[in-house]
């Protein structure tokens, strides 16, 4: 059987004012909320997003994934390896988690997405929908 992305089709197809999230995880996104993570040099803001998923893993008691700058956004589970382009997009940092966590592609968009929404509502509300990706304006 060929694999499915099961992709959303649109963002507002995953909003969900009910979601909930473990404190530990909010307190950890929130922190790098903060800590702006698009302000400072690229090792400053890969060091804040690292920092992060330090804080995440153990709110969800998984292993920390590795993190490295590379070519494609994607989360490598044999590696147990999120990597992120050098724009370092929060929102897909926030979603490569969610496949860390074993989600497929519509749980992690609803949980990355909306996690997003929660602490970064400005940034989340200057964003622009495309299918079901944020992009930033």
């Amino acid at each position: 059987m060929p694999y499915q992305a099961n992709y959303p089709a649109t963002v507002a197809e995953v909003l969900d004012d009910r979601i909930t999230y473990r404190p530990q995880a909010l307190a950890a996104v929130r922190r790098l909320a903060r800590s702006k993570p698009w302000r400072g040099t690229p090792t400053e803001r890969f060091a804040k997003l690292q920092t992060c998923l330090r804080e995440l893993a153990p709110a969800y008691g998984i292993d920390c994934p590795r993190l490295m700058i590379g070519s494609i956004d994607c989360y490598v589970p044999a590696a147990n390896l999120i990597q992120l382009t050098p724009g370092l997009s929060v929102v897909t940092l926030l979603h490569e988690f969610g496949h860390a966590r074993g989600f497929d592609e519509r749980q992690t968009c609803r949980w990355s997405i909306n996690l997003f929404r929660r602490c970064f509502p400005r940034s989340f509300a200057a964003c622009r929908q495309d299918g079901h990706c944020l992009v930033r304006n």
